[in-house]
This record gives C-alpha cells, sequence and structure tokens, in this order.
C-alpha cells in the first residue's frame, strides 16, 4: 500500500498547474492524450477507494476538469489529443466511456456524455460486421480490426457502459459489481 500511495503522489506532483498530465517525462514526451489520462484518472480514483485517503481529491477535480473540458467535440467525439481533434482513435472513445462512467458520481452529466460518446463511436467507428477501426484521420480511416487495441477496449467500454446504465434504471437489481464506479 506504501508503494502504491508513493507513486500516486509521484504521479499527482507532475500533474499540470491545468490539470493535464504529460505523457512522459522525457524531452519528446510533453503531449497530453486522452487515454493516458483517463488511466490516470482511474488510478487516482483506485488509490483513493482502496486506501480510504481523500488527498488525491484535489488533483482528481482538476483532472477530470481538464479531460471534460479538453477530450470532447459538442457531436461526442472523444478526441486523441487535447488540442486537435484528429486522429481519431477507438481507445479514447473506448476510454472516454469507462472513465465518465466511473465519475458519474462527480457530475451526472459524465453519464450522458459517456452516452453521446459511445454513441457516436458506434455510427461512427463500426464496420458492417460489427467490428471497430482502430483509427480515423482526416483522410484515411484505419479499418484493420485489431483485438487488442480497438475490440477488446470497446467491448470494456460497452459492458461497463451496460452496467452503469442497468444499475441507474435498476438501482435495487444486484447490477453493480464490487468495485465499479
Amino acid at each position: 500500500m506504501k508503494q502504491a500511495v508513493s507513486s500516486t503522489r509521484f504521479s499527482v506532483r507532475l500533474q499540470r498547474a491545468d490539470g493535464s498530465w504529460p505523457y512522459g517525462e522525457g524531452p519528446k514526451q510533453g503531449w497530453i492524450d486522452s487515454f493516458h489520462t483517463g488511466y490516470n484518472l482511474d488510478a487516482l480514483q483506485v488509490v483513493q477507494v482502496s486506501t480510504g485517503r481523500d488527498e488525491f481529491e484535489p488533483a482528481t477535480r482538476k483532472g477530470l476538469k481538464f479531460y471534460r473540458e479538453h477530450f470532447f467535440t459538442e457531436e461526442g467525439v472523444a478526441k486523441y489529443f487535447h488540442d486537435k481533434v484528429y486522429p481519431i482513435d477507438v481507445h479514447s472513445i473506448a476510454q472516454a466511456v469507462i472513465t465518465l462512467v466511473k465519475f458519474r458520481r462527480y457530475d451526472p452529466e459524465n453519464l450522458n456524455l459517456a452516452c453521446t460518446v459511445c454513441h457516436w463511436g458506434l455510427n461512427n467507428m463500426r464496420a458492417a460486421n460489427g467490428s471497430f477501426f482502430v483509427q480515423r484521420q482526416a483522410r484515411f480511416t484505419n479499418k484493420i480490426p485489431y483485438m487488442r487495441w480497438a475490440q477488446s477496449w470497446m467491448l470494456l467500454a460497452l459492458s461497463t457502459l451496460a452496467e452503469a446504465v442497468c444499475t441507474e434504471l435498476f438501482p435495487g437489481s444486484g447490477a453493480k459489481t464490487a468495485g465499479r464506479g
């Protein structure tokens, strides 16, 4: 437990004043992307729940604010980078759904945004056979159905969203799984 808290403190120290985290510490790793930001937020929540500590709450709220303000378009596109729309990546979509569902207690609109992002992904990143495209560029779409990068993450996102919606609609149904947001 001590190592988890120590590692979390290290990550929080690397959070920028605007709430963002750079991808890495190297001189060429300063970009900010949505799915790694989502991982950071999810990890903060796990550490807080697991340890019963709330010391990471300010960093969590600041990071979530940055995430909500910079990684989504009005249409529900989950952006890869904080400062441009392309590439549109299915991993960004999937992680957005997962993170927004996990943080629905912070703002009920997070679940609505998760649904909007999911809807956009289903309508724009899915092939006729049901598989998901990995990435759209402005002039090209990579339609290779990568199992680890596209299919598995979207399956996790869809099941996470379905569980949350069922829990919201049928609160006494027992649909909520232990340890989930």
